[in-house]
């Protein structure tokens, strides 16, 4: 019997021809469920114009597509799924801390890892809680109402002087949410470096879990305004 894998540009035998004509009839499934043979085997003769062909490289192409948007929704689907995963972990290691010294450090070094960011930052209104710190600092009172107007957050680009007001340095996008703990105003800044990390319409689930994860432990440590 003719090797075709050997020699896969010429004519099988008679016999050949057969008992693959034979093995095709047994499974038509074959070339239906391959729909590039299937549209080679539907080709109109040379020089005939096949409008249906046309039709199924067009579907073809529109179903690769379709695949390719279903491998990326997918692919984001796993990883909110793992940022998500990430955060309630954070979110529940906030409650072994025993004093704000502690909220400080996770916040400065624990967070920018569990929630993908490059730097988290903690502004408190009118307060100064901690005389040293690296997470959480003072503010002055109407910051939040100015950088976050009548909405509770806000995710899109950060302008270098705002940047520099809130991280000391260039961000490209950030997230911020509201907090309110013991009739204090404060603010969660969470950072990126990529400008399109944060984006106008992001889903905010995750940074108001974290927030208010964040203002739970902070009504046992600040006095009430």
């Amino acid at each position: 019997m003719t090797d075709l894998l050997e020699k896969p540009g010429a004519a099988p035998a008679p016999m050949d021809r057969a008992m693959l004509r034979q093995m095709l009839i047994e499974n038509p499934d074959w070339v239906r469920r391959d729909a590039e043979l299937m549209s080679h085997l539907a080709g109109a003769p040379e020089g005939v114009a096949d409008l249906g062909r046309v039709v199924r490289d067009r579907l073809l192409g529109e179903v690769r597509e379709l695949r390719q948007r279903h491998k990326a929704m997918a692919h984001l689907a796993r990883e909110n799924l793992a940022l998500m995963a990430r955060a309630q972990s954070f979110v529940l290691s906030l409650f072994d801390c025993a004093d704000l010294d502690e909220l400080d450090y996770k916040l400065a070094w624990e967070a920018p890892a569990a929630l993908g960011v490059d730097k988290a930052r903690l502004y408190l209104e009118g307060s100064t809680p901690m005389i040293v710190s690296e997470a959480i600092h003072p503010c002055a009172e109407g910051l939040t109402d100015e950088l976050l107007g009548d909405h509770n957050d806000y995710t899109g680009g950060c302008s270098r002087r705002t940047a520099r007001t809130l991280y000391g340095g260039e961000m490209g996008s950030h997230a911020l949410c509201r907090i309110e703990a013991n009739g204090q105003t404060g603010l969660l800044a969470l950072a990126a470096r990529e400008p399109d990390q944060f984006h106008s319409g992001q889903g905010t689930e995750v940074l108001n879990f974290v927030a208010r994860g964040i203002e739970s432990r902070l009504s046992q440590w600040l006095t009430r305004a």
